[in-house]
């Protein structure tokens, strides 16, 4: 067997990879997707905007961030979680409206895409290489368009974020009306300052 068609096969077998089995190896994989996008940490910047609208506080410092009571870190979370469900949003709509940047799964389609191309086009190979690397290349064509159509995985995964960060702020939201509530003043009871006369106390 030549080293072209050694290297269709191997490809060919690795395109047909379902990832990994083992609990630590999926452990690792479901972190790839936090090194960026809509799973990431939010910016910052667009936290501390929020604690300022939250806590109604324009000039807020960074330090006042870290405070270490119950309602500043009520309100970081649900700032966090404000940040995080924009973000989500953000990349949602521009899926749905076909103006998102490819992911990284489509990029690296598209470079195998590429060079399984080129690798047909430069190196020589009977009819039957010549055909295992071409239903390669449309194994690989469809799934980049798994990968970036309507319904399709990336769209799916991009609605479960959008869900779960809707989720993540409805509780954030709650928290802090708990929060708040806990920490208003007592008001005395209107029972206690204001006594019903009795009849006979009223002038007639």
């Amino acid at each position: 067997m030549s080293r072209s068609a050694i290297t269709i096969r191997n490809r060919a077998n690795a395109a047909k990879s379902t990832g990994p089995r083992s609990a630590a190896g999926k452990a690792t994989v479901a972190q790839n997707a936090q090194r960026h996008g809509v799973t990431a940490q939010p910016d910052p910047e667009r936290v501390a905007s929020w604690m300022r609208i939250i806590l109604d506080t324009p000039d807020l410092g960074p330090g006042d961030l870290f405070a270490d009571d119950t309602r500043t870190r009520s309100a970081l979370a649900l700032a966090g979680a404000e940040a995080r469900l924009a973000e989500a949003t953000r990349a949602l709509e521009e899926f749905e409206a076909g103006t998102a940047p490819p992911s990284d799964v489509e990029e690296a389609l598209t470079d195998q895409i590429i060079e399984f191309r080129a690798m047909l086009a430069e190196m020589p190979m009977s009819a039957r290489e010549q055909r295992e690397g071409l239903s390669l290349i449309r194994r690989l064509q469809k799934a980049q368009i798994r990968e970036t159509r309507p319904g399709g995985r990336r769209h799916c995964l991009l609605k479960r974020y959008f869900r779960e960060a809707r989720a993540q702020r409805k509780r954030a939201f709650q928290d802090w009306l708990a929060c708040i509530r806990d920490h208003q003043p007592a008001q005395p009871s209107e029972s206690k300052t204001f006594k019903i006369p009795k009849q006979s106390q009223i002038s007639p």
